[in-house]
């Protein structure tokens, strides 16, 4: 079977089975069974051992298993992140955090915090392109799943010589962390210059609603605070002052139809220059506030 041949093949069984972007997810299935990153000549012949193994991830993906978990990573904003069950995949929706982050950050060394870190994707994507722009600056990253910790360490450990002329050794440590904490439990007495996350927002009578690859694959602790959807904000609000440095700002990934309540819940607490923004499709995606 000659690529192309297979690439057609597998786009015409996932389409079958329903699955979202099947070109796209037959393609990259193809390219990561034939080791390339792209394909020069789609005419070349697949071995036959090829020819099994793309036969077997696509009888994966019919099952509504994502693509990330089946190739093991996925690229959020340049990066290549380590995906595994049990820990939220990166949405390319939040790369739009990390731009916020780097948009606002002041051009001196700063400390900063990412709650609810998953994978580490948000923290470790901001501190990357802030070491290439010259700035050396400190974070924690927090999390309470283990599952998440022990992910979020490894894309530590994997990514942090990424944008950095030195190498790291011992001092990785001191320049980024990542910790158990539920919120902010474990930081008493700790101040930051930025706060960022992506809590879990999902209203819990939405969740059977979502698709497969993400309702049976990702936790469901990162989806939902089983109420409205609006839990983690309010706990976050009440409780992030504390934890900023003066003119220090808070940057939150937020669903799309919480552009208004999620503002409101910050200006009760006592936050000044909510803004909203949205993502690519227009859509309401990040609140950000100044202590």
């Amino acid at each position: 079977m000659k690529m192309y041949e297979a690439n057609n093949l597998g786009e015409d069984l996932l389409r079958k089975a329903g699955v979202p972007d099947a070109d796209f997810d037959a393609t990259e299935l193809l390219k990561y069974v034939c080791k390339k990153q792209y394909f020069g000549n789609t005419r070349e012949l697949l071995t036959p051992e090829q020819e099994e193994a793309y036969l077997d991830l696509l009888a994966l993906r019919e099952q509504r298993i994502p693509l990330q978990h089946i190739v093991g990573e996925m690229y959020f904003y340049g990066y290549p992140f380590q995906t595994r069950e049990g820990v939220l995949i990166p949405r390319y929706d939040t790369e739009c955090v990390v731009q916020r982050a780097l948009n606002l950050a002041p051009d001196r060394k700063i400390r900063f915090l990412d709650l609810c870190t998953g994978s580490g994707c948000m923290g470790i994507s901001f501190w990357l392109r802030r070491r290439r722009e010259g700035f050396a600056d400190t974070g924690i990253l927090t999390d309470v799943s283990p599952e998440a910790i022990a992910l979020a360490k490894e894309n530590l450990e994997k990514l942090s010589v990424y944008g950095d002329p030195v190498e790291f050794g011992d001092e990785l440590k001191e320049r980024i962390e990542v910790i158990p904490s539920d919120l902010f439990d474990a930081l008493e007495g700790q101040r930051f210059d930025l706060i960022m996350s992506n809590p879990p927002y999902i209203p819990v009578s939405e969740m059977e609603n979502l698709m497969p690859e993400v309702r049976d694959h990702d936790p469901r602790l990162a989806l939902t605070d089983e109420g409205d959807g609006l839990g983690f904000y309010r706990r976050i609000a009440a409780e992030a002052k504390t934890y900023l440095k003066p003119d220090g700002f808070l940057i939150l990934e937020i669903g799309y139809d919480q552009g208004k309540s999620v503002p409101e819940i910050l200006g009760a607490e006592g936050f000044g220059r909510v803004e909203v923004s949205k993502d690519l499709a227009g859509l309401d995606r990040v609140v950000t506030a100044h202590r």
